[in-house]
């Protein structure tokens, strides 16, 4: 029984390994998320929109090196009695493993660590508050989850990552945890070569 898991695992983990994606492969990339949730500052609902153009390098077959810029702007926020917003930008550069990686289906796990800013604005900029300045500032961002590509052809493909987000702003003594859960992403990456 020993003998033939040992046989299975091996030949399990031999045919995972040859991939279709090459060493030095460079791939583009732009995905989306919708921000969901409800706190004593914002609506229950969609309050707002992530997109994050990506650019990824192979470093070895199975392991991209990964660099993903954040814009993310939510709109329905009340700070001291006063309809407000946010808007935030971020660079996160992470690792991904693709431990399945065949012609269609190609199967991931990535983890990353960034720095951005974010900005806390009255809709009315004669009703600002000192509550806006003090939320601003700067943030850390970790990100970790799995994710597939499915590609279409040879070079397009649709991605899907359910990560785990934990942002924090890292200069504002008023707040400290912006984000923390799931954020479903959808997109689409091309591969350049």
């Amino acid at each position: 029984m020993k003998k033939c898991l040992f046989i299975l695992l091996f030949i399990t983990s031999v045919s995972l390994s040859f991939g279709q994606f090459k060493v030095n492969d460079l791939k583009i990339g732009v995905s989306g998320l919708p921000l969901i949730g409800s706190s004593d500052t914002f609506g229950s609902g969609i309050n707002g929109f992530a997109i994050k153009p990506s650019f990824g390098y192979f470093i070895t077959e199975n392991t991209s090196v990964d660099i993903n810029f954040t814009y993310a702007t939510i709109n329905d926020l009340i700070l001291d009695g006063v309809n407000s917003y946010y808007n935030s930008y971020a660079f996160i550069p992470s690792l991904r493993t693709h431990f399945v990686n065949k012609d269609k289906l190609r199967l991931f796990g990535e983890f990353g660590v960034g720095l951005g800013t974010i900005k806390y604005d009255a809709d009315n900029s004669v009703q600002r508050s000192t509550s806006h300045r003090e939320l601003s500032g700067g943030l850390s961002i970790l990100n970790m989850g799995f994710g597939f590509n499915y590609f279409f052809t040879e070079k397009l493909a649709l991605e899907f990552v359910l990560p785990y987000i934990y942002t924090s702003n890292i200069t504002s003594e008023a707040v400290n945890t912006i984000y923390s859960g799931v954020g479903p992403t959808l997109g689409f990456i091309f591969i350049v070569n």
